[in-house]
């Protein structure tokens, strides 16, 4: 689905590149892509595609678990890659995805389109206003949250597909050795929903955060406790159904605060609302202008953008590695 409403339309209408080939072996989506590309461009077989010369990079949506060798396998065969998050399963798997790349000197991005929303984008340019000019005082505490357990809302029309896949891909474990057997399943959860907010936490906060505290519930509820400098960052994740999407963060200063209001992936013609208060000039709650776009066509435009030189990539396979780590130590503090 993924594949469909959030990559493909983008390349498809940007100039600046040509798809050349998409792999896909169900033939419910085959016969969709097919009356949409014609049968030169679509391709059953995914390594004929990966070996092609006259392709320079390659867009990868495919099931988690084959996520990290399927980007091996591109990188190896010299091909740029933009990958769906998460990158991998384990900082293990992500630093080896990352040499990889470094090695033949590879763009390397990975998807967390939420960096490219106009009001993400707004916020941080806020916040890094605010900390330069104190006009709101001493940061005193962040807090970012996510409560939503799905879309909330329907995805733009695609093609579902009415057969299951019947290729197996390669596949890497889905969570670190040490993980104690209990926690796989809340692990595997969090690294798909929270890997966004964690990788918010380190857009906001670039120059390094530690974990000090973190548990779980038997429901998978997951409060942490991060530290930037001596300022406390508290990450909060649960799978809430309150018909509408929930995540944002908020940023408090001694006399004033920034709200960020993220919304569903699925909203094409929602941007995140962005809110300050400032006691100095008698602001409350005023709602910021953020301007519109959404962040999956932006974020495809930015690989391109990447590609040409115009730009580094907003989530570097790098950048990721480093919340990979972050995620990790999460839960070795989960673990005790």
């Amino acid at each position: 689905m993924m594949a469909q409403v959030g990559h493909l339309p983008f390349y498809l209408d940007d100039p600046r590149c040509d798809v050349v080939a998409i792999a896909e072996e169900r033939p419910s989506v085959v016969e969709a892509l097919i009356a949409r590309l014609g049968p030169d461009r679509v391709m059953s077989d995914r390594r004929s595609l990966v070996e092609r010369a006259d392709i320079d990079a390659i867009v990868l949506s495919v099931p988690r678990p084959a996520t990290g060798p399927l980007t091996l396998e591109a990188l190896e065969a010299g091909k740029h890659v933009f990958v769906e998050k998460p990158m991998a399963h384990t900082a293990e798997q992500a630093r080896r995805l990352v040499e990889a790349a470094r090695a033949r000197n590879l763009i390397y991005a990975v998807g967390f389109m939420k960096r490219h929303d106009p009001g993400v984008e707004k916020a941080k340019a806020l916040f890094a206003e605010v900390m330069v000019s104190a006009r709101l005082g001493r940061l005193l505490l962040a807090r970012f949250y996510d409560y939503s357990k799905s879309y909330a809302m329907a995805p733009p029309a695609h093609v579902r597909p009415r057969e299951s896949r019947t290729v197996r891909y390669p596949t890497w474990p889905t969570w670190p050795g040490w993980l104690s057997e209990r926690n796989h399943g809340p692990y595997e959860w969090f690294l798909n929903a929270a890997c966004h907010d964690v990788n918010l936490i380190t857009h906001f906060f670039p120059d390094g955060v530690d974990v000090r505290s973190a548990q779980v519930n038997r429901d998978g509820a997951i409060a942490a406790t991060l530290r930037w400098r001596d300022v406390p960052i508290a990450l909060e994740v649960a799978k809430t159904e309150a018909g509408r999407w929930l995540e944002g963060g908020e940023f408090l200063f001694e006399r004033g605060r920034i709200g960020l209001s993220i919304p569903s992936p699925m909203a094409v013609d929602c941007v995140s609302q962005v809110e300050l208060d400032d006691l100095g000039v008698g602001a409350v709650r005023k709602v910021i202008d953020t301007g519109a776009g959404w962040c999956f066509e932006r974020q495809a435009a930015a690989f391109i953008d990447a590609l040409t030189g115009d730009r580094p990539p907003l989530t570097s396979g790098s950048a990721a590695l480093g919340d990979m780590e972050l995620i990790e130590a999460i839960w070795r503090h989960i673990e005790g």
